[in-house]
């Protein structure tokens, strides 16, 4: 039995203040609704101080920019994210059907958070885009997290090991980023993300065989 799978926890910059402090929630959670209503780039720092009441001076106690409220709103976001994708690492499964359910989960995780929720998207977006460390922590996990099944699918015998592991979780890496990047997931239907997944997961997994 494996145990229970530890929450992630991702970088972030910028960030000042007392980490559990009452206000520095609040400002978090109004920002978060005001990038919901308005977009993360059109919202700037006075629209979040005007909306709560207190000056911007006050919100730069905390935080050192708008990026770095952004950052605080992308981590937490990733962070559940990767958290439930790494308890699907975590499960007593061969690492044939963790690789499997993991393509699903992080396709089906990434959807929602980015294409259902949209409104999410456009932080994350930023993120990607601007190069936050949120972003590459990100990544970084999802590498790790697939390397881990590598890994212990060569000790079972259900992967090849021929190839060097680096090279082989690099191109993983770039297999699964359609279905999690998303810009990727804006421009295709559920149905052709689903298909697309399940086609390349078992290309994937003949490529691995022994």
């Amino acid at each position: 039995m494996r145990s229970e799978s530890e929450p992630v926890i991702l970088p972030t910059s910028g960030q000042r203040g007392p980490a559990e402090h009452d206000r520095r929630v609040q400002i978090i959670n109004v920002a978060e609704a005001l990038f919901r209503e308005a977009g993360y780039r059109k919202t700037s720092v006075a629209d979040l101080s005007k909306a709560m009441g207190i000056s911007t001076a006050y919100i730069y106690r905390f935080f050192k920019s708008k990026q770095a409220i952004g950052e605080a709103i992308c981590a937490h976001t990733l962070e559940k994210l990767d958290t439930q994708l790494q308890e699907v690492v975590d499960m007593d499964l061969s690492p044939t059907r963790r690789f499997r359910l993991f393509m699903r989960t992080a396709l089906k995780l990434s959807y929602e958070l980015f294409v259902i929720e949209s409104a999410v998207n456009e932080v994350v977006v930023a993120a990607i885009e601007g190069g936050w460390c949120t972003a590459a922590g990100h990544k970084a996990q999802i590498y790790s997290m697939l390397e881990r099944i590598l890994e212990e699918g060569r000790q079972t015998g259900e992967f090849e090991k021929k190839s060097p592991l680096d090279e082989v979780a690099d191109g993983l890496a770039e297999v699964i980023m359609p279905y999690t990047n998303p810009r990727c997931l804006e421009q295709r239907t559920w149905d052709e993300l689903e298909r697309g997944m399940n086609a390349t997961t078992n290309l994937v997994l003949r490529s691995l065989a022994p």
